[in-house]
């Protein structure tokens, strides 16, 4: 036999209903107000773009890399074990790069042998790209013979194109950034307006054993 639902019940029901309903609201809104999702962007604290392509590391061949791929969203400093990335915007025809290109390749080689007092560790990256600047031709030939002139013992990206640069909206070379292991950028050298260098900021930003 269906059972008559009286008034003071039905107003309960709405009662509970409602309390249901601003409880969720309530939820909702706080996780929209205390969740901070991170700027894909290219400034400190952003969350560093995708840079893809063909890598050489000085040998024969070109391999696919993908910077996102490196990324462990679950690292923190405390903890390490992750990879930073140090990335490097250039043009072989660059007298900039080429006059900053020993002091890479030197220190590059300290820090890739650097210990590092949380187990994390750094790799270098050069992002080859086309400025259009007189002098050799742009072919992967000449961006390995720049690669092995200068003795550089980190992988070189083909941006011939100038794909990531166009992504990356990178105005000229050198053009610096330094990328913690879970992708968010700790140094930009656009935004160094007090004229800090990659180095000093590596120096001062991942935690070493010395």
């Amino acid at each position: 036999m269906r059972r008559v639902i009286n008034s003071e019940e039905a107003g309960a029901r709405a009662d509970s209903m409602l309390y249901v309903s601003v409880l969720f609201i309530a939820a909702f809104s706080f996780i929209a107000l205390t969740t901070n999702p991170v700027y894909t962007g290219i400034a400190v604290d952003d969350r560093a773009p995708e840079i893809e392509g063909k890598v050489n590391d000085g040998g024969n061949s070109w391999t696919d890399f993908s910077l996102t791929e490196n990324y462990d969203e679950s690292w923190n400093i405390e903890e390490g074990g992750g990879t930073w990335f140090a990335i490097e915007f250039m043009d072989i025809n660059c007298g900039y790069c080429k006059n900053a290109a020993e002091e890479v390749r030197v220190r590059s080689d300290e820090w890739m042998s650097k210990d590092i007092s949380n187990g994390d560790k750094v790799e270098f990256l050069a992002v080859s790209m086309k400025l259009g600047i007189q002098g050799d031709e742009y072919n992967r030939e000449n961006i390995k013979a720049f690669h092995d002139y200068y003795e550089h013992n980190f992988q070189y990206l083909d941006d011939l194109d100038n794909s990531n640069r166009d992504v990356w909206d990178i105005p000229g070379t050198p053009t610096y950034f330094l990328i913690a292991p879970n992708g968010i950028i700790k140094f930009a050298s656009p935004d160094s307006t007090e004229g800090e260098t990659l180095w000093q900021a590596m120096d001062r930003i991942i935690p070493t054993g010395g």
